[in-house]
């Protein structure tokens, strides 16, 4: 769709509407930005990343580098890790609602922290990058997002990251 403008010498000027953003848009970031921005929020490599999403690693660098636009099945296995895909499309945080909030008992929680610690330590047994065992705790939280109250035991989380690495 091809616009005119007239500039203030009075010449009129074509505008093909192509690279403008939207009116009220001051250097927004673009979904590939937002996309890496997210990534490296979970502190997963691009690699990782696309082996998440199901896609290759030069096709993750592609969706960051606003080559080319992911599909709606890419964004919905990250967000089963976290990935904020309102945020990703619309470039405006949500807060959390419905399916997307997380409920967990005093107790759930704690049995989190617990196997954070139980399982985030080098062979030293000192404890992994803080980043580590962040993402750790995310994967833990976002496995148990479908899960009762009762399932969210010290051995019931044992046994889904059991089930996780396949040990």
């Amino acid at each position: 769709m091809t616009g005119q403008k007239v500039s203030k010498t009075g010449n009129i000027v074509l505008n093909s509407g192509h690279h403008t953003e939207p009116p009220g848009c001051v250097n927004s970031p673009s979904f590939g930005s937002r996309l890496r921005e997210e990534r490296e929020r979970l502190g997963l490599s691009q690699t990782q990343f696309a082996e998440v999403g199901g896609v290759a690693r030069t096709t993750q660098h592609i969706y960051e580098t606003d080559i080319r636009s992911p599909d709606v099945a890419y964004l919905e296995k990250l967000r089963g890790i976290g990935v904020d895909a309102s945020y990703l499309v619309t470039g405006s945080r949500q807060v959390a609602v419905g399916n997307d909030t997380l409920t967990v008992s005093y107790q759930g929680l704690l049995s989190i922290y617990r196997i954070v610690d139980e399982f985030c330590v080098d062979e030293d047994g000192e404890p992994l990058p803080l980043e580590v065992r962040e993402r750790f705790f995310q994967l833990l939280c976002a496995s148990l997002k479908d899960k009762s109250s009762q399932d969210q035991s010290l051995d019931s989380l044992r046994n889904e990251l059991r089930r996780l690495t396949g040990t």
